[in-house]
């Protein structure tokens, strides 16, 4: 099974897409001001902001129907999508992201 998913991995260039999609999802954080810092590395990245974020979570899922994760941090919204993810995709979230600021 795992030398499947290596196979899978490498045919599929999952981890090339992996540091594009990372380096636009930095791009498009650089665009909200309201944004303390950005967390993480690879596709495993949070936002930090300078105010608790959980309504800002709830609104992003019911009116955007994004998941976004939690952390122990009160102001960091979490992701930690597939390597399949698209640029399209994380302009979907910082579209909504921004609607919802």
């Amino acid at each position: 099974a795992v030398s499947t998913v290596l196979k899978v991995i490498e045919k599929e260039q999952l981890i090339d897409n992996a540091k594009a999609v990372s380096a636009h999802f930095l791009k498009r954080a650089q665009e909200l001001p309201q944004v303390k810092n950005v967390k993480g590395r690879g596709l495993m990245l949070g936002l930090e902001f300078n105010f608790p974020i959980a309504t800002l979570r709830k609104n992003i899922l019911f009116n955007h129907h994004i998941f976004t994760g939690s952390a122990k941090n009160p102001n960091l919204i979490r992701i930690l999508p597939p390597l399949t993810i698209k640029e399209s995709h994380i302009d979907l979230f910082f579209n909504a992201l921004k609607a919802e600021l």
